[in-house]
């Protein structure tokens, strides 16, 4: 009667759990949790008038032109190295260096400069599907990179 007893109540408990679990994830913030702006929306922002400027941690080259030296390499060793780089290339790419990261994996090339769009690359870090361990590149490390590579990919 006890090995049942304690089958029922984890029967029960784990359904507890999941009801809970499934009615707290369901509840997100909005944006108007303030209640005295509850019946304000938010401002129009035009977006012809926004600026795409990444807010990097270094800003760029006084010229605005994003140096791989000082901008992308610093960004590529914190997040990229250990998979694709050191004792270890995964699928072909080593990123430890500029002409390394131009001779592309085994696949290919993953730059193709002056076009993120088209970079494998670029479509791989802002989707978030790399790096696949540690932490993701923030977006502003994303967008320093997709403008380095709009802006020619350029070794400097």
């Amino acid at each position: 009667m006890s090995k049942l007893f304690v089958k029922i109540l984890f029967v029960v408990m784990t359904a507890v759990m999941v009801v809970t679990a499934c009615s707290t994830a369901s509840e997100t913030p909005t944006a108007y949790s303030n209640p005295s702006t509850a019946t304000q929306p938010p401002a129009y922002v035009d977006p012809s008038s926004a600026t795409n400027a990444p807010a990097a941690t270094e800003p760029p080259a006084a010229s605005g032109t994003i140096s791989f030296a000082t901008d992308i390499l610093p960004i590529l060793e914190s997040r990229c190295i250990n998979c694709h780089g050191g004792d270890r290339t995964e699928k072909g790419l080593d990123l430890k260096s500029y002409a390394s990261l131009m001779n592309g994996s085994e696949r290919g090339p993953v730059i193709v400069a002056g076009d993120a769009a088209n970079s494998t690359l670029a479509n791989l870090i802002s989707s978030g599907k790399m790096p696949k361990r540690g932490p993701k590149l923030t977006p502003e490390q994303v967008q320093l990179i997709i403008d380095w590579i709009n802006q020619g990919a350029l070794n400097n």
